[in-house]
């Protein structure tokens, strides 16, 4: 199946390990420590789905937030990474528009919702090992946001949804600003961190 065809048909994109130099996920873990000191807390507690005008829908959710520095930026501004996003999504003038660094302690969570409209393909992947695998309804993918946020009402955490692997630092792309997806409070005695890469289409 082609990048292409597998995205159409699961939502998801296959970044090949290479994209990535091994020693430049010591730089980026090297930079997250030195930015977890300035990260911001994000702890939004307003109950339900809040659908966006972008046609995004905001949840509850609990974490630390740094947008991170140059190490991370060198990754999001890869030619490579912007070869997978191309070749998944079918749109040639692909960009990083938003990318970040977040922290989970014990506990912290992510209630369902969906990405930033602009954002055409999402990629993550965990920069510690201990993240688990994300909750997703990829069956939801083509569903109106109105219809969506209807659908799943004031539920945090779906009957009904998949496992989305979340790798130790392998990327991973997926269709976030259409696929409903969450993570649920995280069961562990230890802080994990996660990478978020956000591309957009510059051609509309």
């Amino acid at each position: 199946m082609s990048p292409r065809q597998l995205w159409l048909a699961e939502g998801r994109a296959v970044v090949p390990e290479d994209v990535v130099e091994a020693g430049h996920w010591e730089e980026i873990a090297a930079e997250a420590e030195r930015c977890e000191p300035h990260a911001v807390v994000r702890h939004n507690q307003r109950p339900g789905l809040l659908v966006m005008r972008d046609g995004s829908i905001t949840s509850p959710q609990r974490c630390r937030v740094h947008t991170g520095a140059g190490a991370l930026a060198q990754l999001a501004l890869s030619k490579g990474l912007a070869e997978v996003a191309a070749q998944a999504t079918g749109n040639a003038r692909m960009a990083p528009i938003r990318f970040g660094l977040k922290w989970y302690e014990p506990g912290d969570y992510m209630h369902v919702h969906r990405d930033d409209g602009k954002c055409s393909i999402t990629f993550s992947c965990g920069l510690t090992p201990g993240l688990t695998s994300m909750g997703w309804l990829p069956r939801l993918r083509w569903l109106t946001t109105r219809q969506v946020a209807d659908r799943l009402g004031d539920t945090p955490y779906p009957d009904g949804g998949e496992a989305f692997p979340v790798r130790h630092r392998v990327l991973t792309g997926f269709d976030g600003s259409r696929i409903p997806h969450w993570r649920t409070p995280l069961d562990s005695q230890s802080r994990e961190v996660l990478i978020t890469i956000c591309f957009t289409d510059l051609s509309v």
